[in-house]
């Protein structure tokens, strides 16, 4: 039984199956983050990544503790919580962990799972040496790395 059944049957809630792993090449081709790479390199950058799935209400990633890894988002939402205030929410195409997958300190903020939350997961250290892999990933990275920086600015 999958996640999602399972899911479902505890809560009676209705959706739409968890995706097979094929959905995985063609989310990754539509995100900003990984525009510009080739169909076969994407193919080897789904093969890097884990999968993960959270359940309504969970935390993924906890504020102030420890953790290097990135998720991307396929299916599901999350709210990004600083100081137990919501300032931000996540859907497919976005990620989060990489401020500390970057420079090994503690979490900058909580992610809990709004709805199911099906992500792709690189597992603790491996984020940096992911990037010199992929380098059109790391140029892709620094416009959203700058607009999240610009956009908690301004509300600061």
């Amino acid at each position: 039984m999958s996640d999602y059944r399972a899911f479902q049957e505890m809560t009676g809630e209705e959706g739409p199956e968890m995706k097979a792993r094929d959905d995985v090449v063609p989310s990754l081709a539509r995100s900003p983050l990984f525009a510009g790479l080739p169909e076969k390199e994407l193919e080897e950058v789904a093969l890097t990544f884990d999968d993960a799935t959270f359940l309504p209400e969970h935390g993924v990633l906890h504020e102030h503790r420890s953790g290097l890894e990135f998720f991307f988002i396929l299916d599901g939402t999350a709210a990004v919580e600083i100081d137990g205030a919501s300032i931000a929410q996540l859907g497919p195409g976005d990620f989060f962990g990489e401020v500390s997958a970057l420079d090994g300190g503690p979490r900058t903020a909580t992610v809990r799972a709004h709805t199911m939350l099906r992500c792709l997961v690189l597992p603790n250290g491996t984020f940096r040496d992911f990037l010199m892999a992929h380098p059109r990933v790391a140029v892709n990275l620094i416009p959203e790395l700058v607009r999240r920086f610009r956009s908690f600015a301004q509300g600061a």
